[in-house]
């Protein structure tokens, strides 16, 4: 049927948003009508605010030298949503930060990528956004293809993990401890698990806080909101074009 395969396939997938219980409204109300009109079922995830993390969770998964209030409460988040959805059956976790544009499409390229991936129990995960503007230069691109091999992660604002992977991440942590940024640290725990990256391309998602449209929320001293859209156009056409040399 048409109609099937124009719809969010959430009998597979584990959707959540990153979020927090009070504040932050405008991205609350941004998420819910942004999902709603894609038609992507999806759940907020607002445990580990700031407030709800102990000295004995810091103790427990945070390094000593990792102090940052409020980064530390996202990784929380991302962790608390990978922990949630393996008490689940479901073969596939998709994650977002609360500040995320979905592309008008999006449902019709995802089945895709989904389709492309494969074996849903494959040790991999995939960056469906264009985090720090990294693209997959135009010349290398194959008609048809969404995902491509990288050698590095996208920031983490939007991806899909596995159940090996979930499973992994979380085996590595109770172990290590966090001690990055996310974007950061799963980065760091994929290359030294061989973790297989893959970019969905083009991008079918988006990040308000570095295209302009929010201020940061994690970040130090913010830059204006329309100097972080003229930037972030410049290096975007750029990079598509010609993809990128260097990681920073």
């Amino acid at each position: 049927m048409p109609g099937e395969n124009s719809r969010f396939p959430d009998e597979l997938v584990f959707t959540r948003v990153c979020h927090v219980k009070q504040g932050y409204e405008d991205r609350r109300q941004h998420i819910v009508k942004e999902f709603d009109r894609r038609g992507v079922p999806f759940e907020f995830y607002t445990d580990w605010d700031r407030q709800d993390i102990t000295p004995e969770i810091r103790d427990r998964l945070i390094a000593p030298d990792f102090v940052h209030t409020a980064r530390v409460s996202l990784a929380l988040k991302h962790v608390g949503i990978w922990q949630a959805f393996l008490e689940t059956r479901l073969p596939y976790c998709l994650v977002f930060e609360d500040d995320v544009f979905l592309a008008r499409d999006f449902v019709a390229k995802f089945r895709q990528g989904l389709a492309e991936f494969g074996d849903p129990s494959r040790n991999a995960v995939i960056y469906l956004g264009n985090g720090s503007n990294y693209y997959t230069p135009s010349w290398k691109l194959r008609k048809g293809q969404k995902l491509y091999p990288a050698l590095h992660a996208r920031c983490a604002d939007s991806y899909l993990i596995t159940r090996p992977v979930a499973e992994a991440r979380c085996a590595w942590i109770a172990e290590n401890k966090i001690s990055l940024p996310i974007d950061h640290q799963i980065e760091q725990i994929d290359e030294r698990l061989g973790i297989e990256m893959l970019w969905f391309e083009r991008p079918v998602v988006e990040q308000g806080s570095e295209n302009g449209a929010f201020q940061t929320s994690v970040a130090g001293k913010p830059h204006s909101r329309l100097y972080k859209k003229l930037q972030w156009n410049w290096k975007k056409y750029n990079r598509m074009i010609f993809g990128h040399s260097a990681r920073s």
